[in-house]
């Protein structure tokens, strides 16, 4: 090999290596990446050229940091591919307290999307270190500077010495006065105590003569027909206030509601109403009359309408819990009926379940119409308060189903259950 082959081997080795060194040194790379840019008030120092890690993982570059008006903008190499969710915190990390920093990006979630390329994003507010050192030895220096006497520390705390030698002195104080006044207390507490050694012995003499049999208080204690006369007597009182207990039962027992009903017809295009009243003479069970399908029969009719009208209600019920059944006259005829209260006893109490069915022996033409199937009827109400009801009712499932609109409004009468429990005590006496 001559000398020319040589230094031209020379010169193409020293070209590779000068272009590999501008290559690493000018940040070069064969990978793909798309930008996005981060917002914030204060860097802390982050410097150019820093990694981006995604949850701890390295995912990017920081391209170029810059001021843009009032904020600082840094401009961030993403690795394609890697997905960042909206809602992803941006902030300055750093391997140690005086370590190298990066940008950390804490992941946000996949429901809000991801961000887009060129997109800007708000950073997290973080206190650069050397400021959060500074305020910290500033606390610490106000702090020494009350305890060694040049604060409001120093003087609290002489304020609070200067009142706990005032209460010492004030105790001594008291107790130098009240010295007198507690000896003489405990010499009428000595008396006392003499008194009350005479009294629990008279009251020994008094027990001992009872024993004895002496006195009317002995007498009955001792005296066998006494004894049998006190307890007949408080036989009889027991009797007594348990027929004064009765009786109050009865007259109080009583619960009487007053309820009407309105049901609103859309394909009859008119309403009806229901009057009743509710009598319960005890719980879990009650009497109910009224009337039903309440309307003007010389009234012009809108729209066609099956219902019996001007009808009479006497039932029997049973409250069971979260079932009330009943059975007897529904609208003029033999029924029964069931409501269910699927959340009873909680805070959702407000929703019953109908199911009611009549005429059981139906078999007549009603306006041109043959009904030949017992009536069904299946409804839902809610509970506005305490006195107001609203729901929905389908009328006669198994022929015409007929869609009702109703309204209740149910409250207790008092005075009428007041009557009821006084003739139900006449009753009871006879």
């Amino acid at each position: 090999m001559n000398g020319e082959m040589k230094v031209g081997l020379f010169v193409l080795a020293g070209s590779i290596l000068f272009g590999a060194a501008l290559f690493l040194l000018g940040d070069y790379s064969f990978q793909s990446y798309y930008p996005v840019y981060a917002e914030f008030s204060d860097v802390a120092g982050l410097p150019d050229k820093a990694t981006v890690k995604l949850s701890g993982v390295e995912v990017g570059k920081i391209k170029k940091i810059y001021l843009k008006e009032n904020k600082v903008v840094v401009q961030l190499a993403i690795l394609e591919g890697t997905k960042i969710y909206r809602g992803a915190k941006f902030s300055v990390g750093s391997t140690s307290v005086i370590g190298s920093k990066f940008l950390q990006v804490d992941q946000g979630l996949p429901a809000l999307g991801y961000v887009q390329s060129g997109e800007t994003v708000q950073g997290e507010e973080i206190m650069p270190l050397d400021k959060a050192v500074a305020r910290a030895v500033a606390s610490m220096e106000s702090l020494v500077a009350d305890i060694r006497g040049e604060g409001k520390l120093a003087k609290s705390f002489q304020e609070i010495l200067d009142n706990l030698r005032d209460i010492t002195t004030n105790v001594n104080e008291m107790v130098a006065t009240s010295q007198p006044h507690a000896e003489k207390a405990m010499e009428r507490m000595d008396t006392i105590t003499a008194k009350l050694d005479s009294i629990l012995a008279k009251t020994d003499e008094i027990v001992e003569k009872i024993n004895r049999g002496d006195g009317v208080a002995g007498a009955l204690v001792s005296d066998p027909k006494m004894k049998e006369n006190v307890s007949q007597a408080i036989t009889n009182l027991k009797d007594a206030s348990a027929s004064v207990k009765e009786a109050l039962g009865r007259v109080g027992g009583f619960h009487t509601y007053l309820k009407w009903d309105y049901k609103y017809e859309p394909l009859a295009k008119g309403s009806r109403s229901d009057f009743g009243v509710k009598i319960s003479p005890r719980e879990g069970r009650y009497y109910y009359l009224g009337g039903a399908n309440m309307a003007n029969i010389k009234d012009k009719a809108k729209g066609t309408t099956y219902e019996p009208l001007n009808t009479i209600d006497a039932r029997l019920g049973w409250e069971m819990g979260a079932f009330d059944v009943y059975a007897g006259v529904v609208r003029g005829s033999g029924g029964a009926g069931v409501r269910w209260r699927p959340f009873f006893n909680s805070k959702w109490d407000r929703f019953t379940l109908l199911a009611e069915g009549s005429d059981f022996g139906r078999n007549r033409s009603i306006k041109n119409r043959s009904f030949n199937d017992p009536r069904y009827d299946v409804g839902a109400e809610v509970k506005v308060n305490k006195y107001v009801s609203a729901g929905m009712r389908v009328n006669d499932l198994a022929e015409v189903k007929r869609v009702n609109y109703t309204t209740r409004v149910l409250f207790e009468d008092k005075d009428i259950a007041y009557l009821f429990g006084f003739a139900a005590l006449g009753a009871a006496k006879k």
